[in-house]
């Protein structure tokens, strides 16, 4: 049976991943966001479901292939699974939840995401809906599409904003129109780069833009090049949108970065805290900060479910270890716990577990104290020196931030409050269901 070990040889990228039994036959194909996570969730048997720990029973290889980006992982993963039919894959498998991307036998064909494949012509299956539907907002950008639910007799609002064809929705489109074609090659592009053939499509804009640039048509040859270029970008790695900074907060994230020596901003930050009294109804909760402000959409909550006496170090501890099975979920630049020196050991255990990298800090409620791992000799120079010009005195690993720039005190005790807030109002409720149970 495969092991820990087995999964932490995995690369920390996307890709998509095979468990094969002892004849060599592929059992399961998955595709993460980062593989090494992904499989390293499977190697606790006791939070799988009886089919996932039946086949990881059987399972002695694991293998891999890394891709650039979720959306190929996405792809390859959906033309894998229709290639080989894993037994797993089948077994796991809801009618409900796997999709398909339909194109419909019309004039201007209509794109559908369904859980059908019948009267269509389809393609797929593809396991993840949310991430399915962000590939084709995508797509649709590069390669407009009908959306209007009703035809028009003059072009839609989208046209005017260089998002439509215009003759697509029309009630009476005129024959031979060029832009016909243009949407036809449209369609073909979008079947080609879901159905894997993304080189071919790149091939082919590089050859229309060459063609431009010989007749010096030089406005469409720059679309073909921006298009391109669009295509080409969410096959990357698509960075974190820069959006303007808060000056205060953006004072605050700049000494983050000086004090506990990171590399970059901490543009992202996951907050924790656990709520429960004498261990009863226990939660989690997980707050995250994007830019030093909430970004609430992203916000989790955690039933504990191994714990059932007070011990918040155990508690933190299996948080984070759920958390880190979510690989669809972006990893932070900082993890913040609530707590002091305990809680920060215990939370290192969990990402030096999964072999991450990254900074993690706890905040101390009584004297608002920053506890932080400092083991890098260079940053902890770098630290001492930006604490001088502040005039701070440096305690080994921890920051007093009642004596820092109130900016800093300030994002800290944010973030902090809002995990308090978040999982007390959780465990409230659980609390008084609860009592209802009883009563």
């Amino acid at each position: 049976m495969l092991t820990r070990k087995d999964f932490k040889k995995a690369p920390s990228s996307p890709g998509i991943y095979f468990f094969l039994n002892k004849a060599g036959a592929i059992l399961y194909i998955g595709k993460a966001v980062n593989l090494r996570l992904r499989l390293l969730s499977y190697a606790d048997l006791k939070t799988l479901g009886t089919a996932k720990e039946k086949m990881i029973r059987e399972a002695v290889k694991v293998k891999w292939k890394e891709l650039e980006s979720e959306m190929e992982a996405l792809i390859e993963e959906a033309i894998a699974i229709k290639e080989n039919r894993p037994r797993y894959n089948i077994v796991f498998r809801d009618d409900k939840q796997y999709f398909y991307i339909a194109f419909s036998k019309t004039r201007f064909p209509r794109i559908f995401l369904t859980h059908q494949k019948k009267d269509f012509d389809h393609i797929g299956p593809f396991t993840d809906g949310g991430a399915l539907k962000m590939v084709m907002v995508n797509l649709k950008r590069i390669f407009p599409y009908c959306i209007c639910k009703e035809k028009h007799k003059r072009p839609c609002v989208r046209s005017e904003i260089g998002r439509c064809l215009e003759i697509c929705c029309l009630k009476n489109p005129p024959e031979g129109d060029r832009r016909e074609g243009q949407y036809g090659k449209n369609i073909t592009a979008i079947k080609n780069i879901l159905r894997g053939r993304k080189q071919d499509v790149l091939k082919s804009i590089q050859k229309e833009m060459d063609k431009f640039s010989r007749e010096k048509n030089f406005e469409e040859a720059r679309k073909k090049r921006d298009q391109l270029y669009a295509l080409e970008n969410i096959f990357r790695h698509a960075p974190i949108i820069k959006r303007e900074l808060n000056p205060e907060r953006a004072k605050a994230l700049v000494l983050a970065k000086d004090l506990l020596g990171l590399k970059d901003l901490p543009r992202r930050i996951e907050g924790y805290d656990i709520s429960n009294i004498q261990g009863t109804n226990a939660v989690g909760s997980m707050v995250v900060f994007e830019n030093g402000e909430p970004k609430k959409e992203d916000y989790r909550l955690f039933k504990i479910r191994y714990k059932h006496t007070p011990d918040d170090t155990a508690m933190h501890q299996e948080v984070l270890l759920r958390r880190l099975k979510h690989d669809e979920w972006p990893l932070p630049d900082l993890f913040l716990i609530d707590g002091g020196l305990g809680q920060l050991n215990a939370a290192k255990k969990v990402l030096d577990l999964y072999k991450l990298n990254i900074p993690v800090a706890s905040l101390a409620k009584r004297e608002e104290e920053l506890w932080y791992i400092d083991n890098q000799p260079e940053v902890r120079q770098r630290r001492t020196t930006k604490l001088a010009r502040l005039h701070v005195k440096l305690a080994a690993g921890k920051i007093q931030l009642k004596q820092m720039p109130q900016s800093l005190l300030h994002l800290f005790q944010h973030i902090r409050n809002e995990s308090h807030r978040f999982a007390i109002n959780f465990h409230r409720k659980r609390r008084s269901i609860s009592l209802l149970r009883t009563g």
